[in-house]
């Protein structure tokens, strides 16, 4: 099984996928979380906005070595679980996967947590908004996308409609 997540910055999709894994591994299957940002580009071929690298466009990412990453491992995991802001915006990943999840959060609730987000140090405004419009851009689900659960990032998990979701829709 591949399960996609993805969602807005700071939405929990990062969490709810180690849910996720855990979830399945006390089911005693073989599972593994792939993180969209472990396959980013090397820096001189991501493209820039106003100097600064910019993380949050498909061009950053490489697709490719994603898939052949998921191809690989699912031979040896019964559940493979890839997240990021990217995860919907690849066409052949997206046929991959079995379900989806898109993990919702307010603008302001975007704004709120990624204030408090100092990983890299203040971010500045120009750059915070330019990461709500990409996302606008890039990082929705398709329409076409299917087994899709629209998960409210702003409330705890509900793993019992989670599981029935994952249940119903399960082949």
């Amino acid at each position: 099984m591949i399960i996609g997540i993805g969602g807005r910055s700071r939405s929990g999709k990062t969490t709810f996928a180690e849910t996720l894994v855990w979830h399945f591994r006390a089911q005693n299957k073989r599972a593994l979380a792939l993180h969209q940002d472990d396959f980013v580009k090397i820096l001189h071929d991501i493209p820039l906005i106003h100097d600064r690298t910019d993380w949050e466009t498909p061009e950053s990412i490489d697709f490719e070595l994603l898939r052949k990453a998921t191809a690989f491992l699912h031979q040896d995991f019964e559940v493979l679980v890839i997240e990021g802001i990217l995860a919907f915006a690849d066409d052949d990943l997206n046929a991959l996967y079995d379900f989806c999840f898109f993990t919702h959060i307010s603008e302001e609730t975007f704004r709120i947590r990624k204030a408090a987000d100092t990983r890299w140090g203040e971010e500045p405004v120009w750059y915070i908004n330019h990461i709500w419009e990409s996302f606008l851009k890039y990082g929705q689900p398709p329409q076409e996308l299917k087994n899709l659960m629209v998960i409210d990032g702003e409330k705890p998990y509900q793993m019992g409609e989670i599981e029935e979701f994952l249940r119903h829709f399960d082949k």
